[in-house]
């Protein structure tokens, strides 16, 4: 017949006693805290991603509609008033397309 002993130990290798289960106890609140450091920066690198992202793309909006309207918005008075003042001591010239290349009338 087989007796079993059992003992205050269960195969941690830690020793027995107040002091042993005082250093499990914080081993494993060290693993805890370094579990949740690691989770904390990979959600503010994931935060921090989407931002970039964001700019980035609030960024591409700009210079995509933000084009037409700076060209014309953007003309001084004085420089509307020269042009208007060239077109209409010179004459225009219209140019067309056609199958043979361009034609120039006037």
């Amino acid at each position: 017949m087989v007796h079993a002993q059992l003992s205050g130990q269960f195969g941690t290798g830690q020793g027995q006693g107040l002091l042993g289960s005082i250093k499990r106890v914080f081993a494993l609140m060290a693993a805890f805290a370094v579990g949740a450091l690691v989770l904390m920066a990979a959600g503010v690198v994931a935060v921090a991603t989407a931002i970039v992202g964001l700019l980035i793309a609030f960024v591409a909006m700009l210079l995509r509609f933000g084009a037409y309207r700076g060209v014309r918005g953007r003309m001084s008075k004085a420089k509307k008033a020269a042009e208007r003042q060239a077109a209409q001591s010179e004459p225009v010239l219209e140019a067309r397309r056609t199958a043979r290349g361009w034609t120039v009338d006037g």
